[in-house]
């Protein structure tokens, strides 16, 4: 089975309903003639299993699927270059320092030919990491730094489970001669006796580079070395006490030994993921003594920063002790360049660009502050913290102001409001409880009226009439009427602003882009071209895109830190034929140029975009308006 085919395979098994080969396509990168041909193979060789209808694909028997997957990610034998570049590696640093090459050779069943053009990448690969491929006697190794290698063996890994990173049945893969099961209870019961917390992924993270050293250690391919006099960060008593601990009970399990090098470096990894219980309930103002002054200010300037920016409040005192907890940890992590994977990063990065864009935002103000580049991990680690309190701030703008109105009967009314506010607490605020109609004059500010009887006034705002008994019927009229509420409240504001933010000498169908430079280079001419921004604002959406590229699943939304523009608007591309944006395929690209005066619409816009591209359906017919007329019309009607 093709690597294309796997991927079609393995997009599917998330899929509830019906994909057409459109989306597939367009989510996957290949063109719709290349997915029909690989599921046309796939039902060849397995005969049903991707049902064909009118609605696209679907598989229904997920077992059967899983069993294939399985099998086929069970092979002995790697099928693609990939994969076998991959086997080679790990051979090398997990099990053994040399390997004859034409034995290598017919273990991969492929050619002397073949295995030079792999060692060849193989090569290339490695100087990412400071290592180098040698031969001798034709036999193969590999020279460098131990901690090189090590790093060189984590992102193999990782980069093969990303996307199932914290399941510890897949890391046991790698680790043939170690149970990992053993070594995450070491782990757990040490940390819990001590009283530190470790979120899962830097769990796994540390039970990874643990089984590293460990394995390394079993197969004799661990080279001593002296300790790096470049390291400057002193593990402190508790956490060095804390390891010890750990590799004590570890031995009595393992016949596994621990250099001096090694237990810093896991000392390091662990100092910068674990955090004390009685730091989670400290006071805010004992949080000054425990993390230093460094990083009071530097959160002080991140807060305000963002609110003069973006207008996001960051002031809550549980979220500032979290996240100023994060930062000394993420700092640390920097000074001794070390990398936490966040397997998350796309999933947050694609279903919440706005929050992420946001994170990168922060990450620069660190990175200004503290001259350490910030990985797009670690941004992704940042978007969890600031998330919950933008998603909460997202949500008490958005909701829906209410006023009950039932008349009084015992305590009928007060029931009756106490079940709507149960059910409907997250949509609506209660603006207020009323017994008689002629009370509603009291009231000015409210979005819809709820009553159980009929009345006879005229009024600005809905009004829906539910039954004293409160039934489901009842609960489904509120439901559907605070969902037209919110539509029409977007509509609206959507409709003041979309001619104001779109240009029609800015929209672009079809342009002939080969690439993200080429978008970049025309969209920010044409912004400067038509007096919207100056000179300068290419290189600052290229500053924007050094740190994080701005490409979301199949659109970009390029955009500086700073809202600089002179006035503002957005630059449109549409192509059916998607361009390459980094690790992406991308159709749609708004370029924004923000004034700093409309700063306030940044999040309106980003949200928007991102909400009308997730509709596929929309995405497809948005693929075709070559005109900016059909273009606004379809924005419109969309919400």
């Amino acid at each position: 089975m093709q690597e294309k085919e796997l991927k079609i395979l393995n997009y599917l098994k998330d899929q509830t309903s019906c994909v057409t080969a459109s989306n597939i396509a367009n989510d996957l990168g290949f063109s719709i003639r290349s997915v029909k041909t690989y599921i046309s193979n796939i039902n060849t060789n397995y005969p049903n299993l991707i049902l064909s209808s009118r609605e696209g694909y679907l598989i229904q028997d997920k077992e059967r699927l899983a069993n294939i997957l399985n099998n086929f990610t069970n092979n002995d034998i790697p099928q693609s270059s990939k994969s076998r570049q991959a086997y080679i590696l790990k051979l090398l640093l997990l099990q053994q320092q040399t390997k004859d090459l034409d034995e290598l050779a017919d273990e991969l069943c492929i050619s002397p030919v073949t295995l030079m053009n792999e060692i060849s990448k193989i090569k290339a690969e490695l100087k990412n990491f400071d290592l180098v491929f040698k031969t001798k006697n034709n036999c193969a190794h590999i020279d460098g730094l131990e901690k090189n290698k090590k790093k060189m063996i984590s992102h193999l890994i990782y980069n093969e489970i990303k996307e199932n990173f914290i399941s510890l049945d897949l890391l046991q893969t790698y680790f043939q001669n170690l149970n990992l099961k053993v070594i995450k209870e070491v782990v757990i019961d040490r940390l819990l006796v001590n009283h530190y917390f470790i979120n899962d992924f830097s769990l796994t993270n540390f039970i990874l580079h643990l089984a590293i050293t460990m394995q390394r250690s079993l197969e004799n391919l661990s080279t001593p070395e002296a300790l790096d006099s470049s390291n400057n960060v002193h593990i402190t008593e508790p956490v060095s006490k804390l390891l010890r601990e750990i590799c004590d009970d570890l031995k009595k399990y393992f016949p596994v030994h621990f250099t001096n090098n090694e237990f810093y470096n896991l000392a390091l990894i662990l100092m910068t993921s674990i955090v004390n219980e009685n730091s989670t309930k400290l006071e805010y103002s004992q949080l000054n003594e425990i993390i230093g002054s460094r990083i009071c200010n530097l959160m002080e300037l991140i807060q305000n920063k963002v609110k003069e920016a973006l207008y996001i409040n960051l002031d809550n005192p549980d979220f500032v002790i979290r996240f100023s907890l994060h930062l000394c940890n993420m700092l640390v992590r920097l000074e001794s360049n070390i990398n936490l994977r966040n397997p998350q990063l796309l999933s947050i990065k694609n279903t919440y660009p706005y929050i992420y864009d946001v994170s990168v935002f922060i990450a620069n103000i660190i990175t200004e502050e503290t001259g350490y580049a910030i990985s797009e991990d670690e941004i992704a680690y940042i978007a969890l913290h600031i998330g919950v309190l933008i998603e909460e701030q997202k949500a008490l703008r958005n909701k829906v102001k209410v006023i009950v109105l039932c008349p009084r009967y015992y305590s009928t009314h007060l029931k009756l409001v106490k079940k709507i506010h149960a059910i409907f607490e997250n949509d609506i605020i209660l603006s207020g409880v009323i017994t008689t109609p002629d009370e509603l004059k009291n009231f000015s500010d409210y979005d819809l009226v709820i009553s159980t009887i009929h009345v006879n006034i005229c009024l600005t705002v809905p009004m829906i009439v539910i039954s004293n008994y409160f039934d489901n019927k009842d609960i489904s009229i509120i439901a559907n009427e605070i969902e037209k509420i919110k539509i029409a409240r977007l509509r609206t504001i959507l409709e003041k602003k979309l001619k104001f933010i779109f240009k029609r000498e800015l929209f672009f169908y079809n342009p002939g882009f080969s690439n993200k430079e080429d978008a970049i280079n025309y969209l920010s001419n044409a912004l400067n071209k038509f007096g919207y921004v100056d000179s300068s604002f290419r290189e600052k959406i290229y500053e924007r895109e050094r740190i994080s590229p701005s490409a979301y699943l199949n659109i970009a939304i390029p955009h500086p830190l700073e809202m600089s523009a002179f006035s503002t608007a957005i630059a449109v591309s549409i192509h059916p034929t998607p361009i390459n944006w980094n690790q992406n395929k991308v159709n749609v690209v708004f370029m924004l140029a923000i004034n700093e005066e409309d700063r306030i619409l940044f999040r309106d816009i980003f949200d928007f975009v991102t909400e009308i591209i997730s509709n596929k359906k929309y995405f497809q017919t948005l693929l075709k308006t070559k005109t900016y007329e059909d273009f606004i019309n379809l924005l419109i009607t969309s919400v």
